[in-house]
């Protein structure tokens, strides 16, 4: 607990700041002054939890030191201390808000007393604060738990000016499969945004169950203009940033009681970038301007599948997803009727595969047909239609032409192992970004590699720690935070599993 002393008497000044940390070693003396007008700008500069404060001082008095506080909207705990037991101070004090009111002489217990007090004051207020901060009001709102206590609501009024019914905007940003490499990122580029603005305030929040970073946009001074800004600007802006490809979304609801219906229909509208240019903010009103022609499913297509799959043509089978592609986006149609047509395109497959002896129909199957109807990105449809091709045609052969080379998804996982083996990266985490199953890629990973990808990053893992063995005079606790591994006694077994030797008997052998 940070504490400002403001006594004018220079004995009782130091003797509390000596007695405070003797009290309990949390209690922190941040600043101490001897009258009210130093007071005041010590409290202004510091933001102290307490001030203990005598009323009687030269310059200004305590209580005028206290009144221009809270006219400042400080919010601070404060304990008096006075030798005067006049009524009309005692009611002047509590009228602004202290803790405890104490007579000269101080009692050590009284003070202890009060200081406890004021310590239990504060830890309820930031429980408080946290359940009902901003961020959790916005959160328990797109759960489907608006603010419904009048307490939540006054709050929201006195401390933020906000009104349950005033209007709300959202700016959705869908990163998919780069969520859990960007979220941080986003979140700090749409915070700058937020600062940066004078048209309104706004809280970003990380929405992991959706993939995605929401923008509540609130106390709107101007409207106009607010989403073009956000298509025009900040869009581009997070492209660039993040170095990937991202959706944004934008919706608009009337208050907090309409945040979660307005997130579902935000998510269902995902769907629609895969018809939209690269670049749009898909919103519900433009949406609803659009009028799509029936999509009509390529007739000569299903040739061209059965075709490449009795032909076991991988070439062949690419040109029948480019023809799928072209014929999807010629126009813009409706998002459930493209979904149809990727069905039947898969489906297709399927039965080209039972013909073929592949897999045909079966979990696996069923498992990436759900995929497919979810999906709401061409890289994600892709991935998902080559993974059954691959599996159901290409399993028997060498799809490598060196002994060295291998597929671009294994090549990717390569990649990520690469970046991430210090962060403890998984194959169920690595398939997720991939927009592969775990059970391919791994299947995949061992066939092109000839290892497993644990016995990958773990061998990564040696490498790196080899190399800061030799090239650094780093302690071993120093290696094993550097390379993932939380405890070094278990990263020196592991080593010396894999090499033979300890790290130090390796340091002291390559010497």
């Amino acid at each position: 607990m940070n504490i400002v002393v403001v006594e004018d008497a220079k004995p009782i000044r130091e003797g509390l700041v000596n007695i405070l940390s003797r009290i309990d070693e949390k209690y922190r003396v941040a600043g101490k002054a001897a009258d009210g007008v130093e007071g005041l700008k010590l409290i202004e500069e510091l933001r102290p939890d307490l001030v203990i404060m005598d009323i009687q001082m030269p310059d200004m008095d305590g209580l005028t030191m206290l009144e221009k506080v809270r006219e400042k909207k400080i919010d601070c705990k404060v304990i008096v201390l006075t030798a005067y037991s006049d009524f009309n101070y005692a009611k002047r004090a509590i009228e602004l808000g202290i803790e405890n009111y104490l007579l000269k002489p101080i009692k050590i217990a009284e003070l202890k007393k009060s200081l406890h007090m004021a310590e239990e004051s504060l830890e309820r207020e930031r429980r408080q604060e946290q359940i009902y901060s901003l961020d959790n009001v916005f959160k328990n709102s797109l759960a489907g738990h608006p603010p419904e206590d009048s307490f939540v609501e006054e709050r929201l009024r006195d401390k933020y000016g906000i009104q349950a019914s005033d209007p709300i905007a959202l700016f959705l940003v869908w990163l998919d499969g780069m969520f859990e490499q960007s979220w941080q990122k986003a979140m700090q580029l749409l915070e700058n945004v937020g600062k940066n603005s004078r048209k309104f305030e706004c809280t970003v929040l990380a929405l992991e169950d959706n993939l995605a970073v929401a923008v509540v946009i609130y106390n709107i001074k101007d409207g106009d203009g607010l989403e073009t800004y956000f298509r025009q600007s900040v869009l581009p802006m997070l492209t660039a940033g993040l170095g990937g490809r991202i959706v944004g979304i934008w919706g608009e609801s009337s208050g907090f009681g309409g945040l979660r219906r307005l997130l579902k229909e935000m998510m269902e509208d995902l769907e629609w970038n895969l018809i939209l240019p690269e670049g749009s903010l898909i919103n519900r009103k433009m949406i609803d301007l659009m009028t799509a022609p029936p999509f009509q499913f390529p007739m000569e297509l299903e040739t061209k599948i059965r075709h490449a799959a009795a032909g076991r043509d991988m070439e062949e089978y690419r040109q029948c997803l480019e023809f799928l592609k072209t014929a999807c986006t010629r126009e813009v149609y409706e998002p459930k009727d493209i979904k149809d047509g990727l069905i039947r395109f898969f489906m297709t497959l399927v039965h080209a595969a039972k013909e073929y002896g592949g897999q045909g129909e079966g979990s696996f199957a069923q498992k990436l047909l759900m995929r497919l109807s979810a999906s709401n990105t061409w890289e994600e449809i892709t991935s998902t239609l080559m993974e059954f091709f691959e599996l159901n045609f290409l399993k028997d052969q060498d799809s490598r032409d060196g002994a060295d080379e291998v597929s671009p998804l294994v090549q990717k996982a390569r990649n990520l192992i690469q970046e991430y083996y210090s962060q403890g990266i998984t194959l169920e985490e690595t398939a997720r970004r991939l927009h592969v199953s775990d059970e391919y890629l791994s299947t995949q990973f061992k066939k092109e590699t000839g290892k497993s990808f644990t016995e990958t990053i773990r061998a990564c893992r040696i490498e790196k720690i080899k190399k800061l063995l030799l090239e650094t005079d780093l302690k071993l606790t120093q290696i094993a935070a550097m390379t993932g591994y939380s405890d070094p006694k278990y990263m020196s077994k592991v080593f010396r599993d894999e090499v033979g030797v300890l790290p130090a008997e390796y340091r002291k052998r390559e010497i």
